[in-house]
C-alpha cells in the first residue's frame, strides 16, 4: 500500500473537470449578480416614488386645512436659489395665552427638492421637512373655490399642489377648514 504525499498534486483529468465546472458556473453566477443590481436600484426607485406620494400628500393637506391665509408670492421663510410654490399662514395660542403667527412654506429647492418649511412670525427657519426627492420640472399650485372654479389663492376654499417625479405626476389636495 503507497502512501499518498503531502506535495502531491492535481491530475490534468482533475484540473479540466474543475476548469469545466467553473466555466459552467461562473455565467450564472454574474448573471444573477447583474439582475440583483438592477433590481435594487429599481427597488429604491420606486420607493422613493412610494415615499413622494404619501409624505408629500400627508403634510400638504394638513397645512392647507390649518391655513389661515394662502399666499404664492412673497420673501419669508426662502433661502437662496429656491423656487416658492405656496405658503401659508396660522394662527396659534400658547398654552400661556400669547399669539403667534407662524408661516409653513412650500419650495423647490435647487437640487430638485420639494421642500416644507416653518418658519416663526419673521423669516427664520425653525424646521424642514423633505417632501419629495427627484421632482421633475417645477409643481404646480392650483386654487380653488368650493365649487370648484379657479379663485386666487387668498381666497381658496381647495388648493391642488402637482407634482412630477420620475413615476409620473401625482396630485397633493387640501380643503381649508376656514376661508
Amino acid at each position: 500500500m503507497r502512501r499518498l504525499r503531502a506535495d502531491d498534486g492535481l491530475t490534468l483529468v482533475e484540473l479540466l473537470v474543475a476548469a469545466a465546472i467553473t466555466a459552467l458556473i461562473a455565467p450564472v453566477l454574474t448573471s444573477a449578480l447583474v439582475v440583483g443590481w438592477k433590481t435594487t436600484d429599481a427597488t429604491v426607485s420606486s420607493l422613493s416614488d412610494s415615499r413622494n406620494r404619501q409624505i408629500a400628500p400627508s403634510l400638504f393637506t394638513r397645512d392647507v386645512q390649518g391655513a389661515t391665509t394662502i399666499e404664492t408670492a412673497g420673501a419669508g421663510c426662502l433661502q437662496a436659489g429656491d423656487t416658492l410654490l405656496v405658503r401659508f399662514g396660522r394662527t396659534e395660542t400658547s398654552t400661556t395665552g400669547s399669539t403667534t403667527s407662524p408661516l409653513v412654506t412650500w419650495v423647490l429647492t435647487t437640487t430638485g427638492v420639494l421642500e416644507r418649511r416653518s418658519c416663526d412670525s419673521g423669516t427664520a427657519v425653525t424646521s424642514s421637512v423633505t417632501g419629495a426627492h427627484d421632482v421633475v420640472g417645477t409643481p404646480t399650485v392650483a386654487c380653488k373655490s368650493a365649487a370648484g372654479a379657479s379663485v386666487a389663492c387668498s381666497s381658496a376654499a381647495v388648493v391642488d399642489l402637482t407634482v412630477t417625479d420620475p413615476s409620473g405626476a401625482f396630485t397633493a389636495t387640501g380643503r381649508r377648514r376656514t376661508s
